[in-house]
């Protein structure tokens, strides 16, 4: 049950307290028993004993501190300087004729001296348009905060405080082939309701707990933007790659609604931290993949060198921004996992014994030794070239057919690592001959061939296995152009944000679901403390969605 507030206290005396039977009394007398435990210890709170500032201490505890900190000066426990040899004080700026009167300018100019805050009368900085609401929503307690009891819903209430809520409202309905969208101002009420103990109980907007993960990130009821409006914002800061201050211009050309780009910022770090919950899911789905592509690119947080991991299958796509450590991939893709992971030939994927090799980064590897200045270097890198364009064409031919290839006998066509086997040995053997050559982008290729020689050669024995890392670079190619156009983030919380909203949004169009109703839906379950939505449903095998990526 929540804690008593004050508006509680101010009604629990003497009189109202006899009148009670004594098991509502001692309940009573627990939660003001936690009550006040709570109240001491944040009382004996200081600098020394929590994370609160030296400057929240009260004037006569910091006084009394500086006294003991000056005696402890002077009796010789922390002297740097033998006493009788005080070293000469250092002139001060100020020091010399006429300090005394530019010290008391300064106090009266409003200088180190003046205080803080707002001026009396200054004219404040609040929000500027004011919006009629169109309908009002009431918040009743259910229960009595003194007693418990159940609070009926429809006795007479009256409302205490509240909050005006912006949201999206279509126009009409499917049926209706009515298109378009307009903005709702509601009005929330919390009610205040009398028991028949005679306590009266407030109503609470719903506040989440504060999340160390995400700090100055705050989620509630009480908030300006809905769910709704909210996810649309998201969906032109993210997906739509727009600068908060042109996302501002938008709404105020179309909707004629002035918001702050501040307010815009918060409302993409609330979302991305409502959809938290969300990331347990798609790790979990992409452990259940059979296939699941990897990659990475580079990002700045605030000046700061980090990368962009993907990790993705063919429903579901998972973006991290990190540090470029073996660490960073596990927690994204534990070691457990049990299908193929294609990759380039980062060091951190090689761990991983079912692996695949991407034949695109190797292919234009070796036209830049064919292509090398070096004559001995370019004849042996396109000997290799020619050998392994060879193999890719023989992949290719036995993709011709949706069915396995047939032999002229009835029999299943042998895959390319058994009809090509000579090209595969002669490959090898160039691998291993050029391995300590002196050419060193010929050298380097070599022994990438041979470090990563099974994971390379596996798409031979099973032609249906993907060559190319395509999946996983074409989702990076979209937050490349979103880098180029941001130059990264400017927080931890902001890489945070990032990587979870751009991970639903792809996720969701790779199932044909519209990623917008769900960051709503996600949005509306953590204001009210409600669980989050589960992703959308993966699609049968063979359906196509709904809904295509673009860059």
């Amino acid at each position: 049950m929540a804690k008593l507030s004050d508006h509680d206290l101010k009604q629990i005396d003497a009189e109202w307290l006899s009148k009670q039977p004594e098991a509502v009394i001692r309940r009573l007398l627990d939660r003001a028993l936690e009550d006040l435990k709570a109240a001491r210890d944040r009382l004996n709170q200081g600098p020394d004993n929590s994370s609160r500032p030296s400057g929240s201490m009260p004037p006569w505890q910091r006084a009394a501190a500086s006294t003991e900190e000056g005696a402890a000066s002077q009796d010789g426990s922390s002297q740097e300087t033998p006493p009788g040899q005080e070293q000469p004080k250092a002139a001060q700026p100020g020091d010399g004729p006429g300090a005394d009167a530019g010290k008391s300018d300064s106090k009266a100019s409003g200088g180190r001296n003046k205080r803080a805050g707002r001026r009396f009368g200054a004219p404040g900085h609040g929000r500027g348009q004011k919006l009629e609401p169109t309908r009002r929503e009431e918040h009743r307690p259910s229960h009595c905060a003194a007693c418990g009891q159940a609070l009926g819903e429809h006795e007479p209430a009256q409302a205490w405080t509240g909050w005006d809520m912006l949201e999206l409202v279509p126009l009409g309905t499917r049926e209706q082939d009515v298109l378009g969208v307009r903005i709702e101002v509601t009005r929330h009420q919390l009610m205040k309701q009398r028991c028949a103990c005679g306590h009266t109980s407030r109503a609470q907007a719903v506040q989440a707990s504060a999340d160390a993960l995400w700090p100055g990130v705050q989620i509630g009821q009480q908030r300006l933007l809905g769910p709704k409006l909210a996810a649309a914002i998201v969906h032109l800061c993210v997906r739509m790659r727009l600068p908060r201050r042109k996302v501002r211009e938008l709404l105020l050309e179309w909707f004629g609604l002035e918001l702050s780009t501040a307010l815009i910022d918060q409302t993409v770090h609330q979302a991305a931290r409502s959809v938290a919950p969300l990331e347990t899911q798609l790790i979990e789905q992409l452990e259940q993949a059979s296939l699941v592509h990897a990659d990475e690119t580079s990002w700045s947080e605030a000046g700061k060198a980090l990368w962009l991991w993907v990790v993705c299958s063919s429903h579901t796509v998972l973006y991290m921004i990190g540090a470029r450590t073996k660490e960073m991939f596990d927690n994204a893709l534990s070691p457990a996992f049990t299908g193929l992971l294609m990759s380039d030939g980062y060091v951190a994927y090689r761990e991983r014994l079912l692996r695949l090799r991407c034949w695109a980064h190797l292919l234009r590897k070796l036209r830049g030794v064919a292509e090398s200045t070096d004559g001995c270097g370019a004849r042996a890198g396109a000997q290799m070239l020619r050998v392994f364009e060879t193999l890719m064409e023989a992949v290719y031919a036995a993709r011709q057919e949706h069915t396995p290839p047939q032999s002229p006998a009835g029999r299943p066509a042998a895959p390319p690592a058994v009809t090509h086997a000579k090209e595969v040995e002669q490959l090898r053997r160039l691998c291993q001959r050029h391995r300590d050559a002196g050419h060193q982008a010929l050298r380097e290729v070599a022994r990438e061939f041979l470090n990563d020689w099974q994971a390379i050669m596996r798409v031979l024995g099973e032609p249906g296995l993907p060559l190319t890392n395509n999946l996983a670079e074409r989702m990076l190619r979209h937050y490349v152009i979103a880098r180029r156009i941001s130059y990264g983030t400017r927080t931890w919380v902001g890489s945070q944000s990032m990587g979870l909203l751009a991970s639903i949004f792809d996720t969701c169009h790779l199932r044909g679901a519209r990623a917008t109703d769900l960051l709503a839906q996600a949005i509306h379950a953590a204001r009210c403390g409600l669980p989050a939505p589960a992703l959308p449903d993966i699609p049968p095998t063979g359906a196509s969605p709904r809904i295509t990526l673009s860059a």
